[in-house]
């Protein structure tokens, strides 16, 4: 299953690589993901035990409504489209709209982000420092998640749990064959060029080390843990000790049209293929 909204750096373009090297399935207690982003390895894969979170609440309430509610999303996010195929600047009042009910825990805001991320440029969250969402408008016939696709969606959350929570709160949860992926935001590639505004505060570098120091902490208890990142200097020495598969990927380097070969890692504390 592929997921219901695009993010940037996820990693739809890099799932056949990532089941590849998942551990060996009858070993695997539970799955966590901690940057759930738009969940696309979750979507891919078949764990029956899945705790779901991230720290972008806007993000996590869509997720909830979809899981509990996906037919009352798709008529309101219908009653949207058909406004905005009348008057496209209907997407900024959206847009105002958004930001002034900001992390709200409502189904309007839940549909608010869902119509914003399928029609804004490039389908990207950004955020402003003051935590404003800012993305221009994009796409003027975008392609909707029809109400079967998100029925679908909501039965693959059924029995999962879902939080709005730093990476790190999860560590007290997790037991000895829990699967974690990581899939933070990644540094700058070039030293200037990357994508890190999926929140106002960003994800500076000394946040890599809280990362790295973080899966160390789930090896030592003896969890399964994979993480994808790029292939960077800091990285390399970050995770010296683990076993390292590097990959190249076309992405999004910022949000202009402008794309870039990058190397990637994924990285794990277990054999892969």
């Amino acid at each position: 299953m592929k997921p219901f909204l695009r993010w940037a750096g996820g990693k739809q373009n890099l799932i056949k690589d990532l089941l590849k090297y998942l551990p060996p399935e009858d070993e695997v207690n539970r799955y966590f993901e901690p940057f759930l982003g738009a969940g696309s390895l979750f979507f891919a894969t078949n764990y029956n035990k899945c705790f779901l979170s991230d720290i972008n609440k806007d993000l996590m309430n869509c997720y909830r409504f979809i899981k509990t509610d996906p037919n009352l999303i798709s008529e309101n996010l219908e009653i949207h489209y058909t406004k905005f195929q009348k008057n496209e600047q209907y997407y900024y009042e959206v847009r105002d709209q958004f930001n002034e009910y900001l992390e709200e825990k409502s189904l309007k805001q839940a549909v608010r982000f869902l119509f914003l991320i399928h029609t804004s440029f490039n389908g990207i969250y950004r955020v402003n420092l003051n935590g404003k969402y800012n993305v221009p408008i994009g796409k003027r016939k975008p392609a909707l998640p029809s109400k079967d696709f998100l029925n679908q969606i909501s039965i693959k959350l059924k029995g999962n749990f879902l939080a709005t929570r730093s990476f790190s709160a999860i560590l007290k949860m997790t037991l000895k064959n829990d699967f974690i992926y990581l899939d933070p935001p990644y540094p700058p590639i070039n030293g200037t060029s990357f994508f890190q505004h999926y929140t106002k505060d960003k994800f500076p570098q000394k946040d890599q080390a809280r990362v790295a120091k973080f899966a160390n902490k789930l090896d030592q208890k003896g969890c399964f843990v994979m993480v994808s990142n790029a292939n960077t200097d800091m990285i390399q020495e970050l995770y010296s000790n683990w076993n390292k598969y590097e990959l190249e990927t076309t992405r999004y380097i910022s949000c202009k049209k402008k794309r870039m070969k990058v190397n990637e890692l994924i990285i794990t504390n277990y054999k892969g293929d």
